[in-house]
């Protein structure tokens, strides 16, 4: 039977979870290292569904190291467990003295090996600062998955498959972005601007690029893209450098001379990713995205696979000589 302080850690993490959206089942069985499940439903959808071992008591926190809390005894039975589910695993430690409540991902990047890789058991750092359920966690959680890297690319890729077809099919997609040049917390905005023709819809990217310009971000993000200045957008913000380096304002005539490069010999020249700098501190970007080779071999390869193939249950036998 659980004791009083594993019972109030898992009634904690309940409360917690269902004060952020998330639905909260304890598994009363629990033989493995599951002590509950907890769900993310959005429109009657699910998004996410994770396995919990929920760990509560203050002497789980005697150990520190590099600001975690160091998790021990576990065992190659719970380790497989964990790694193999088909859920995504994580431990969540509860300090009932101070209300303590942190988390981390149940994965073989977190989970070492004791004795430098050359014991029989295992441990797991726990993120000191990394709170059960704040926002930042919650988005975390949000995406995170024990699908195989090749799995999780698609999914990717599907999730902006709608926007490769409105390009395929005339339709517009425009990245509108401001940077907020000197932090280096990645802040900023970034959004599609998307007509299919029947009138113009938004779609936000509400997330920080740390260290990174977004110059390196978008080809990441829209890897499926490729992308060119909207004209119409830059052509005030490109004159004004045109007429910097190859005009002359004459004052007898009171009009600028061309001393260099036309205005469109100019532009034909400017990196087809620029953006306008406000003042130093923001970099403005309005983007035209088209269809790149990746995007169109997606395409292809979604249409291949959506239809009825006669032969997709044949499957080659090896015969040994």
């Amino acid at each position: 039977m659980a004791s009083n302080t594993e019972r109030i850690g898992i009634h904690q993490c309940g409360l917690i979870a269902e004060r952020n959206s998330w639905m909260f089942r304890e598994q009363p069985v629990n033989d493995i290292g599951i002590d509950a499940h907890m769900e993310f439903v959005v429109d009657g959808k699910p998004r996410q569904h994770l396995a919990l071992q929920i760990k509560s008591g203050a002497s789980w926190f005697r150990e520190k190291k590099d600001n975690c809390i160091i998790f021990r005894n576990i065992n190659e039975r719970q380790y497989n467990y964990w790694t193999m589910n088909s859920l995504p695993c994580i431990i969540v430690l509860f300090n009932p003295d101070d209300g303590m409540c942190i988390w981390q991902e149940l994965t073989p990047k977190t989970i070492g090996k004791t004795k430098e890789g050359e014991g029989k058991g295992y441990y797991v750092k726990v993120p000191i600062n990394q709170v059960f359920l704040d926002e930042q966690s919650n988005n975390l959680l949000l995406s995170y998955t024990n699908l195989p890297q090749h799995i999780q690319n698609y999914n990717f890729l599907l999730s902006q498959k709608k926007f490769m077809e409105i390009i395929q099919n005339g339709g517009e997609v425009k990245l509108h972005s401001t940077e907020w040049v000197n932090k280096s917390s990645g802040r900023g905005e970034i959004k599609l601007i998307v007509n299919e023709g029947n009138g113009i819809i938004e779609y936000a990217y509400p997330y920080w690029f740390p260290y990174t310009s977004y110059i390196d971000v978008f080809p990441q993000l829209f890897p499926w893209a490729d992308f060119s200045v909207d004209e119409e957008f830059f052509e005030e913000s490109d004159c004004e450098l045109w007429k910097q380096y190859h005009c002359y304002y004459d004052r007898e005539v009171n009009s600028w001379l061309v001393v260099g490069d036309t205005f469109e010999e100019f532009r034909q020249k400017l990196n087809p990713m620029r953006f306008i700098d406000h003042a130093g501190e923001v970099a403005e970007y309005m983007l035209v995205l088209s269809l790149n080779e990746l995007g169109q071999s997606f395409l292809n390869l979604e249409q291949f696979i959506s239809e009825n193939r006669p032969y997709a249950k044949a499957r080659p036998e090896s015969k040994e000589k």
